[in-house]
């Protein structure tokens, strides 16, 4: 099994022996002869040691093995389809425009590599940025000004894809808390609290909201540079996404405790086909950036 490589036909084989109940009907479907039907499903049979198929007059059914496998056999065939789909919509990208909208702590962060290797593939793509609140990001795109946008979930009015997770860190004054493994919301409200404006704050109140913590007289601040210098001179604490955390002396970003993350998603107008500029984005954004953090 370290080496096992079953193949393609075998099993797409399998799945038509489920729908038909029989050898010669699945062969008959798949064009192939009933000996070489018979072959490869005792191949593939041989290669995961078990047989997948209890044979009876009237045909085949799964055996118990098979029922265990077989959610996994089509797992397997409907990434392969993904793959063959993604990489046609690849070949058509030739020209067009892309406008990606985001906030500011990915557009600073995560994207910029993935922006990159977009251009290098489709460089006749007309690529456009939008920088913006989570609340931005998610009007552009529900009126089509943005073809795809990244922010913080939930997002309401939009189809949405969570593609990673991005820790929340209380940010405290080093001097204070020098060594500190992690703090909790309750020690974190016991100090004056600086609320971020620029557009964490609904998502820092849910937070607190959630666990039946009141953040009392919060003092708004608009810029995290400005929150992160504030921090640093012990005029108050805060709780922001790790992402976008940039180093600043004197102040210290500590884990929750327990950890918490945000969910970080990729919003597309809802009930609408992509066309092969915005596909071909979504597959790359897929496959460097999903179930990363």
């Amino acid at each position: 099994m370290a080496n096992f490589e079953p193949s393609i036909p075998a099993l797409r084989l399998v799945l038509k022996i489920v729908e038909t109940g029989k050898l010669t009907s699945a062969a008959s479907l798949l064009h192939i002869s009933q000996s070489g039907a018979s072959h490869a499903l005792k191949v593939l049979e041989s290669q995961l040691g078990a047989e997948l198929f209890v044979r009876e007059w009237e045909g085949l059914r799964l055996s118990e093995a098979g029922q265990r496998l077989l959610p996994r056999i089509e797992a397997a065939l409907d990434s392969l389809e993904t793959i063959r789909t993604a990489a046609a919509g690849l070949q058509e990208v030739r020209t067009g425009s892309l406008r990606i909208a985001a906030v500011p702590s990915l557009l600073a962060t995560i994207l910029p590599p993935v922006l990159r290797e977009y251009t290098v593939l489709f460089p006749a793509i007309e690529l456009s940025i939008f920088e913006g609140t989570d609340d931005e990001v998610r009007a552009w795109v529900a009126s089509g000004i943005a073809h795809a946008g990244f922010a913080a979930l939930p997002v309401e009015g939009v189809a949405t894809e969570e593609i990673m997770r991005d820790e929340w860190l209380a940010l405290v004054p080093a001097r204070k808390v020098r060594q500190a493994a992690a703090i909790t919301l309750g020690e974190l409200a016991r100090h004056k609290f600086l609320m971020s404006g620029g557009g964490c704050e609904r998502h820092i109140e849910r937070i607190f909201s959630a666990a039946g913590i009141d953040i009392s007289n919060p003092m708004p601040v608009k810029q995290l540079a400005t929150i992160q210098a504030m921090v640093a001179q012990d005029l108050g604490v805060s709780l922001v996404p790790g992402l976008s955390i940039g180093k600043v002396r004197g102040c210290r970003a500590v884990p929750l405790k327990p950890r918490l993350f945000r969910k970080i998603g990729m919003l597309t107008p809802p009930n609408s086909a992509p066309p092969p500029a915005l596909a071909a984005w979504r597959a790359l954004v897929r496959s460097k950036l999903k179930h990363r953090g």
